[in-house]
């Protein structure tokens, strides 16, 4: 098990590099957290955990098994999870206000007169959420309002502790509505995809009653239908791509939604504007080196 939170964490550590690498690029999208991503670690690593939902905000968080749900928690808690020490925690807790709505930029506001620095707001799952931390009490916090004034927080720490600084991480990536529409899903896919292939490719989705289906389009420079033929290796470059399209299905799949959705992907050459390869429904139905 130490072995599979060790490859855990080095992802998550990378992976708050990327987070950061965008932030400081103005011209990039808002930072982004999502579950897709992460969710491939997870099963990599092997590592074992468990939804747990808080049914008043309509929502859910993944949280690893190395960290165990208390019985004795603080009022207006729903949950309070921490390791075997008891020294890290993770607190999940509910702040009302009596005068209506909130925003982000409002509680921002609020915590950093009280000494808190913000680290910005993030987009998790289809949340806008600020992350915010406080060096006096060694914590961060994911903070989400809602529109009746009620703000839900996720509270961690001791965010000095370096595994659990990344383990946090890991676990903010993971908030999400309890349940999914098939907008939510591509939402969580565009994160994952414009976090490593760039702001060119795009997701699109139908949810209507001749079905739901979610379509991938991936562009890659530098491929036309001459360089497809000239690849020697072409076929385990396919296998690749079809482990690419693999992936999303095991997403799919975990998220309840099986065999409900049509998935395509199509890979597409900006040079000649057209698939080179498209995968769809779990078969190869085109491949230009046919």
């Amino acid at each position: 098990m130490k072995k599979q939170i060790v490859m855990l964490l080095v992802f998550v550590m990378l992976f708050a590099f990327a987070a950061a690498v965008i932030a400081d690029d103005e011209t990039a999208s808002p930072v982004t957290l999502n579950w897709v991503s992460v969710s491939k670690a997870v099963r990599q690593a092997g590592v074992a955990g468990g939804f747990y939902e808080i049914s008043d905000f309509g929502m859910d968080v993944w949280v690893p098994d190395v960290l165990t749900p208390q019985e004795d928690i603080p009022e207006d808690s729903y949950y309070v999870f921490a390791d075997e020490s008891g020294t890290a925690y993770v607190r999940v807790h509910r702040i009302g206000f009596d005068n209506g709505e909130i925003t982000l930029d409002d509680i921002e506001e609020a915590i950093t007169e009280m000494g808190s620095v913000s680290d910005g707001i993030f987009w998790i799952n289809g949340y806008d959420a600020l992350i915010y931390e406080t060096k006096e009490t060694d914590s961060a916090a994911v903070v989400i309002p809602f529109d009746d004034g009620d703000i839900i927080e996720f509270f961690f720490s001791p965010m000095s502790n370096s595994d659990f600084y990344s383990l946090a991480s890991l676990i903010m990536s993971t908030i999400q509505p309890h349940v999914l529409h098939v907008e939510d899903v591509a939402g969580m896919i565009k994160a994952d995809l414009n976090s490593v292939w760039g702001e060119l490719n795009r997701v699109n989705y139908t949810d209507d009653e001749d079905g739901a289906s979610i379509t991938i389009y991936l562009w890659e420079e530098g491929v036309n239908s001459e360089t497809i033929q000239n690849v020697n290796n072409w076929e385990a470059v396919r296998e690749d791509k079809i482990n690419t399209y693999n992936s999303y299905v095991d997403v799919l799949n975990e998220l309840g939604f099986g065999e409900n959705v049509l998935l395509t992907l199509m890979y597409i050459s900006p040079e000649e504007e057209l698939s080179f390869l498209t995968i769809s429904g779990g078969e190869i139905t085109y491949d230009i080196a046919d």
